[in-house]
């Protein structure tokens, strides 16, 4: 079984497209997390995304008014997980019906497991990312786990705030032997933007904070741009 958290500060427009693919999901055990940072319950945006509890007793939603960046947000989500196994999913990102199921054959030899991704909207390609057993890759080169199509052990999932914190996370657990895999298919749809994380500025600067934290030589704004993984920004503002 799978706990599903979709953060939402921004982006409350898309929340019926990213939701319905989750629930046309062919694996069907699965409780989704919404969190709603930022607004109060009076807010349109919490009043949407309580339709959806009322139409599927596996969705839950969140009153995060209180709480302060996308990590902080998503820690307290995992307090209401009732399983053992993570899945992420951004509010304007997609899945394909399969993507649970796609990865559920992998989660007896992997701690963390991805899947191969697709840009929609403002982009019509494919990030370039290692595929597979990731045991050789060197993850200072790139971020090769897209945040929503995330997988990952509970007992795993804890966020640092710090604006990259997917990138943070997966590097961490790269540094200390955890097992990462993705899927060969495509089973993620990522949205591109003008408000999306792809788009954030600074992201560089952020980047090479964080190689530096693990000891890395810090790469240039140049390497960053090509590298369209390593924009995986949060949604969530510091409020």
């Amino acid at each position: 079984m799978i706990s599903i958290l979709l953060p939402i500060y921004n982006g409350i427009e898309f929340i019926n497209e990213s939701v319905s693919t989750i629930i046309y999901q062919t694996y069907k055990d699965w409780e989704l997390i919404i969190g709603i940072n930022g607004h109060p319950k009076d807010s349109e945006v919490y009043k949407e995304a309580k339709k959806w509890e009322e139409r599927d007793n596996r969705i839950k939603v969140l009153d995060l008014y209180e709480i302060k960046g996308k990590s902080n947000a998503l820690n307290e989500m995992i307090k209401h997980c009732q399983y053992d196994w993570i899945s992420l999913i951004d509010v304007d990102d997609k899945w394909l019906p399969k993507k649970l199921e796609s990865q559920i054959p992998h989660m007896d030899n992997y701690d963390i497991i991805g899947t191969r991704c697709h840009y929609f909207g403002d982009r019509n390609d494919q990030p370039s990312i290692p595929l597979g057993d990731l045991k050789k890759h060197k993850f200072t080169n790139v971020n090769p786990i897209i945040n929503s199509s995330c997988l990952i052990k509970k007992e795993l999932a804890i966020w640092e705030e710090n604006g990259i914190e997917d990138y943070d996370l997966w590097l961490k657990l790269w540094k200390q032997g955890k097992k990462f895999y993705n899927v060969e298919s495509i089973q993620t749809l990522h949205r591109i933007h003008q408000e999306s994380a792809f788009n954030a500025q600074g992201n560089h600067l952020k980047v090479d904070n964080l190689l530096k934290k693990y000891g890395h030589t810090s790469i240039s704004q140049d390497s960053v741009k090509e590298n369209r993984c390593l924009h995986t920004m949060a949604f969530f503002h510091h409020l």
